[in-house]
């Protein structure tokens, strides 16, 4: 079964208003990271401009859907349903539903650990993982307006959650705290 570790970062909270700056996808078999940036897809004349994610959500969208489960942190809450929405936002049909694995859900406390937050930055310190990188406000408004340096700096963040994202899983699983994989 092939299966794979997912993130998004965008321009705002509400898929609405916030197109999909980056997104990185890791490949668990080979360990082999994508990831896919707004700024390639105007470089390549396949997007207008840096609010034009359009092809960028179909790649995601087709790459995500060629392994037969995913994961991701919070995804059920945001990445999920952000992606799904923008891609029904430029006529496209949405992610398809498949298995998924949203560990967050093992760190609130309600239902199994308890560190200080269920934030990712937390749970990594927690259990004693990479840290997860801090991006300033000043580098998002840079990297919202195509800056390339500021742009590098988000998705090195986006990749860096997506390996944290797969070190905590792998923790959930050697603790005993995944019971199942539901489809989402």
């Amino acid at each position: 079964m092939r299966s794979c570790v997912w993130d998004l970062e965008c321009w705002d909270l509400s898929p609405q208003f916030g197109p999909i700056i980056c997104a990185s996808v890791l490949d668990e078999a080979t360990n082999k990271m994508e990831t896919f940036r707004i700024d390639k897809y105007i470089k390549k004349g396949l997007a207008e401009d840096m609010t034009d994610d359009k092809q960028l959500c179909l790649d995601l969208r087709d790459h995500i859907e060629t392994f037969h489960c995913s994961s991701g942190w919070f995804s059920k809450g945001f990445d999920m349903s952000f992606l799904r929405t923008r891609l029904v936002l430029h006529g496209e049909r949405p992610l398809k539903e498949h298995l998924h694995l949203d560990c967050i859900w093992y760190f609130k406390g309600w239902r199994f650990l308890k560190p200080m937050s269920s934030k990712m930055k937390h749970v990594a310190e927690f259990l004693g993982l990479e840290s997860k990188p801090d991006v300033s406000p000043a580098v998002w408004m840079s990297a919202k307006g195509g800056n390339k340096k500021a742009l590098d700096e988000v998705c090195d963040r986006c990749e860096a959650d997506v390996r944290i994202t797969q070190a905590i899983n792998d923790k959930a699983f050697e603790l005993g705290l995944v019971r199942n994989i539901q489809r989402y």
